[in-house]
C-alpha cells in the first residue's frame, strides 16, 4: 500500500472520532451514567491513535505502524475499554 494512503485513513478517522465525541457530549443519555466515561475514554484513545496515524507514512514500516495504530483504534475504541 502506497504510505500515503494513511493520510487519507487518519483523515475519515479523524472525522470519525470527532462526530462520535460530538455525539457522546450531546446526545448520548445513558441509564447508567458509567457508560458516559467509558464513551469519553474510548473517544480519547480514538483521538489520540488518528492523531498518531498522521505520522505513519513517515515511519520506518509505515503499513504495519498504521495496521497497528488503525487496530488500536478499532480494539480499544470500538469496545470501550
Amino acid at each position: 500500500m502506497d504510505p500515503s494512503m494513511w493520510h487519507k485513513i487518519a483523515a475519515v478517522s479523524g472525522v470519525a472520532a470527532l462526530g462520535l465525541g460530538t455525539y457522546g457530549a450531546h446526545v448520548f443519555k445513558p441509564q447508567n451514567p458509567a457508560y458516559k466515561e467509558v464513551w469519553q475514554t474510548a473517544s480519547l484513545y480514538h483521538l489520540v491513535h488518528t492523531a498518531a496515524l498522521v505520522a505513519a507514512p513517515v515511519t520506518k514500516n509505515p503499513n504495519i505502524f498504521g495496521c497497528l495504530l488503525t487496530a488500536g483504534i478499532l480494539g480499544f475504541s470500538g469496545t470501550g475499554s
